[in-house]
């Protein structure tokens, strides 16, 4: 009952990450170097909160050009939607923000239809929907770079941004922002970013989020690389109980292995400690192999 409930409290925090903040840290990490350039509106209100926009990103200057994969299609008012790892791009979800792009220009009459670009940023393969696009809407997809599929034929550039084929190379904010980051440590990337741009972009929603998201595979070396400041951010996100009985339990290993070494047997270690003897031979029994 307790193993449960623990596993129970442990899928509520990861179904609570932050994802959509994170998101909007990640695209402001890849554009940093053109931030004096754009102009961010986040989750951008319409006429009814169902057509709400995720991200509108907006040139200051029209001719600005901006030298990264995912921006290539930017013109002046652009629109993106999010899809966090937990859920999908469907057909109707590409409907509706397509259709969202026409209100937007409906709406402000200072924008036209061309001044737009339409992106999506997805986790999974939109596969029905890729089909619906060929076969139903006659428009072209193309893979111009890893992950970056260009959709033509409609009013407006569109673009289908596939996290998990992205390119390391400047899509790292993106690539991490996942339940399966590439291999690396995520701890060495955290403290890099921090380094970095941490006096330049508040961090806290998406080193929290991706921290949060892939806490299993952290080591206890990971997590003493962490600044003062990121911890206090996980402690604050419920990380606090955590870490204090994962100390408790590594100090009652260490007491375990004390008393081995000392000759006492698993089964007395067991009775004094409280760790199944299963748990104590797979701890110990490489001690005295060694």
């Amino acid at each position: 009952m307790v193993a449960a409930e623990k596993a129970k409290k442990k899928k509520k925090k990861k179904d609570d990450i932050e994802w959509h903040p994170a998101f909007v840290v990640a695209i402001q990490g890849i554009l940093i170097d053109y931030s004096d350039a754009l102009d961010y509106k986040i989750e951008h209100p319409m006429p009814t909160k169902s057509l709400r926009i995720d991200v509108l990103v907006v040139k200051k200057r029209r001719n600005t050009v901006i030298k990264k994969q995912i921006a290539e299609i930017f013109r002046r008012e652009n629109i993106i939607e999010y899809k966090s790892p937990a859920t999908s791009l469907d057909i109707s979800e590409f409907h509706k923000a397509l259709a969202r792009t026409h209100v937007y220009v409906a709406l402000y009459k200072n924008v036209e239809i061309t001044d737009m670009t339409l992106s999506f940023v997805v986790t999974s393969h939109p596969r029905d929907l890729f089909l619906h696009l060929h076969d139903a809407l006659g428009y072209a997809v193309e893979e111009k770079h890893p992950g970056i599929h260009i959709v033509s034929g409609a009013v407006v550039p569109i673009q289908i941004v596939e996290i998990r084929k992205l390119s390391d190379e400047e899509n790292l904010w993106l690539r991490n922002l996942s339940r399966n980051p590439p291999k690396g440590s995520l701890s060495r990337w955290v403290a890099y970013l921090e380094e970095k741009y941490g006096e330049r972009i508040d961090l806290s929603v998406y080193t929290t989020a991706i921290l949060t998201a892939n806490q299993d595979k952290l080591t206890e070396e990971d997590i003493n690389m962490l600044s003062p400041n990121t911890r206090k951010n996980l402690e604050a996100a419920g990380w606090g109980d955590q870490w204090r009985n994962e100390g408790k339990l590594e100090g009652k290993l260490e007491a375990a292995r004390a008393m081995f070494a000392e000759g006492d047997s698993i089964e007395k270690i067991a009775r004094v400690t409280g760790f199944p003897i299963k748990r104590l031979k797979k701890e110990l029994t490489p001690i005295r192999n060694s």
